[in-house]
């Protein structure tokens, strides 16, 4: 754990002297949020719905704001915008009025949610330029089991006139602080052939992406604007979200949104346990800071879906804590309130249990900066746009990439591939570029002046050999700073056969842990090339894996790099030739991994502010807070990992921390805040050592210095 450069920035002068009672001062009220409720009501709810009892539960767990429903498609207030639908339960009633005034009332800001991109089909024959369209030209329903309800489209007039009127209304009748568009802009964008998408081009291409996020900047700034004609401080968001598979330009909304809400509600199919965390790294790298929410569904997601059946409490607590543990504000969310708040009530008692818990511990979550070293280059262009090969997605190198930070225990964040400016690269000893194949000239000059200045570099696959609008190159455009050539197109196993195997050419930290054997499992695909220097490791090309007679091979060695590690000045570089993070993700196989993992320690000298030693799989953040530091834990040791709802948490044993504190800064105080207990501890100049004796499914090491008051 040695002093790097870039920990200078954090670690010299006062900067990191802060009062964690002024931490949030001077900033926007969105800013200084720390939970978020919404019980998502339904036609029905106006007939039935206790709305003292909805307001009581927000009060009693502590949220800052509520969701209430406004909605473009279904009105709970008494409208008089043209083809806004009024709930058929809602006579006389001012249902959304109703709820205002009673969280109001209790302190609580209000949120008005609409959804801007649904109306129903008795207005088509009245309004049909408003639609989205397929191929045929016919409106595109929402879902099968939705009958009455279609799509809208974006550059049409539904967005730029109806949405506004709606939301003027509200503004001038109700006591408001925002406006939420649920549903839009979405995660990815849409396939639309009305009038004004076929003049733009196909859905799937840069142009009409481009013209898509134009158009979608143009209403976000105009329903911004709407939102301030309330109050200077009210504002709108959108729905964002998606994690590293969004198929928005975050760069391009993050420079125009003041608040991103990650619409990530839970776990489908085989996701890991990992996504709302790895939703938090995404969304800070665009945000820098500002608003971030992860809404976390009480209901059970997945499929089957039971919409208004309580998650397992185990899977709903695990996701508020990845939410709060990678800088979000919680978001809680049920769907329906009838007969109390629901038929199942079971969500009530998650709620209270963890926002409560929270809030007790307000001051600890206030976080200025992340302390970690090493960053993930997310490249949107490539998630967007680029076809890998065989099955699969352009996500899954990111996610094998992501496990192996995971199970080393590394701190890390995310850069977006648009966001490569010296003072962001500068903190960083090294970036790490998960087959970021589309990357334009200026981003490669930028991350190579990122090596000059001393940097350190781990790429794999077909990272730069593409340009921003995925048109090949002759050759890689960082290969003068890797040190590479290429030598072919890519390759891969075919039917039955091996995949490559990576024959160890000399002793290297790279092959650590590979004593025993002349090669490793390599990646399924890869790119020839030609490299500087003797390789570490050559290619065994792929051969029959059947019948098992001529399971063997002719090419036993060849002068093919399969992983190359070259040192220039202080930066070490490593170029990895195979979809190495892809391998991993899909096989499992612990030689991929292990490659990675001593890639990773290899570029990084050892350096990391924090060393968490211990049985166990954890995800690590690390924080500068007001009051301090702050190290957080998430237990992910759990059967239901990979597949299905966490049901119950599998406690982990003693973790050994060792912290790397700034020059000069005194740690006065350290509290374990989920067992709500002081932990004893050693400092010895800037080293704090302490051991964390049990981390059911969180723990969070609240270190405060003497600055601390």
């Amino acid at each position: 754990m040695e002093t790097t450069r870039r920990e200078l920035i954090l670690m010299t002068g006062a900067a990191w002297l802060g009062s964690p009672l002024r931490a949030d001062e001077g900033k926007p009220w969105h800013q200084r949020l720390r939970r978020v409720g919404q019980v998502n009501f339904n036609e029905r709810d106006p007939a039935e719905a206790d709305v003292e009892a909805w307001a009581n539960y927000w009060a009693e767990v502590k949220v800052d704001a509520v969701l209430l429903n406004v909605t473009g498609m279904l009105a709970f207030y008494p409208t008089e915008v043209p083809f806004h639908r009024r709930s058929k339960y809602l006579g006389d009633r001012d249902f959304f009025g109703e709820c205002c005034a009673a969280a109001k009332k209790r302190g609580i800001r209000v949120i008005g949610r609409l959804s801007p991109d649904l109306q129903w089909e008795e207005v088509i024959p009245q309004r049909p330029e408003w639609f989205m369209r397929d191929r045929e030209g016919k409106p595109v329903p929402v879902f099968s089991r939705a009958p009455g309800l279609y799509q809208t489209c974006m550059f049409t007039s539904y967005f730029s006139e109806f949405t506004p009127a709606v939301m003027r209304e509200i503004n001038a009748r109700y006591d408001v602080d925002g406006l939420y568009a649920n549903g839009w802009p979405n995660f990815n964008v849409p396939r639309c052939y009305c009038d004004a998408c076929r003049r733009i081009g196909e859905p799937d291409s840069f142009e009409y992406h481009r013209r898509y996020m134009d158009r979608a900047i143009e209403i976000w700034q105009l329903y911004d604007r709407i939102a301030i004609e309330k109050r200077p401080d009210n504002l709108f968001f959108g729905n964002l979200g998606g994690g590293v598979r969004s198929g928005l330009d975050l760069h391009r909304l993050g420079a125009v949104a003041a608040w991103f809400n990650a619409d990530n509600q839970g776990r489908t199919g085989a996701s890991p346990q990992w996504g709302a965390a790895q939703q938090g790294r995404v969304a800070q790298a665009v945000m820098q800071g500002r608003t971030i929410t992860n809404v976390t569904a009480a209901w059970s997601t997945g499929s089957p879906m039971w919409r208004n059946a309580t998650k397992a409490p185990a899977e709903a607590e695990t996701w508020m804590a990845q939410t709060v543990a990678s800088g979000m504000v919680i978001w809680y969310h049920w769907l329906g309130a009838q007969t109390g708040l629901g038929e199942d009530r079971r969500w009530q008692d998650t709620g209270r249990r963890f926002l409560q818990w929270h809030a007790r511990h307000d001051r600890h979550f206030a976080n200025q900066r992340s302390i970690a070293n090493v960053a993930i280059v997310l490249g949107q262009r490539t998630q967007t746009f680029y076809t890998p090969p065989g099955e699969g997605d352009a996500g899954e190198e990111v996610q094998g990439v992501y496990y192996a930070l995971v199970e080393n225990r590394i701190p890390f964040d995310f850069v977006h591939e648009d966001n490569l400016e010296p003072e962001v690269l500068r903190k960083y000893d090294a970036l790490i570029l998960p087959n970021v194949a589309y990357f334009s000239d200026a981003q490669c000059r930028r991350i190579a002046d990122y090596v000059e200045a001393g940097g350190s570099l781990i790429a794999t696959f077909e990272t730069s050999l593409y340009d921003e609008r995925g048109r090949a190159r002759g050759d890689f455009g960082l290969g003068q700073v890797l040190g590479i050539r290429r030598a072919g197109e890519r390759q891969g196993s075919r039917g039955f056969q091996n995949s490559f195997y990576a024959r160890i050419e000399r002793r290297h930290a790279l092959t650590e842990g590979f004593e025993h054997t002349n090669w490793i499992a390599g990646a399924e695909w890869r790119v020839p090339i030609h490299a500087e220097g003797e390789p570490v490791m050559t290619v065994v090309p792929p051969y029959p894996a059947y019948p098992t007679e001529i399971t063997y091979t002719e090419s036993m060695r060849t002068s093919e790099p399969a992983a190359v590690a070259r040192e220039r000045g202080p930066s070490r570089l490593v170029y990895l030739p195979g979809d190495i993070g892809r391998t991993y993700w899909r096989a499992g196989h612990p030689d991929p991994g292990g490659l990675l993992a001593n890639a990773l320690r290899w570029v990084l000298r050892g350096r990391t502010a924090v060393e968490v030693r211990g049985d166990g799989l954890l995800e690590m953040f690390a924080w500068e807070t007001g009051p301090g530091f702050a190290i957080h834990l998430l237990n992910y040791n759990n059967p239901n990992f990979h597949r299905g709802s966490v049901r119950r948490h599998s406690p982990i044993g003693a973790q050994s921390v060792r912290f790397l504190a700034p020059e000069g800064a005194k740690i006065r105080k350290i509290t374990l805040l989920r067992a709500e207990m002081p932990v004893r501890f050693r400092q010895q100049g800037r080293a704090v050592e302490f051991t964390i004796p049990r981390t059911e499914d969180y723990e969070v090491a609240a270190l405060e210095t003497s600055a601390a008051r």
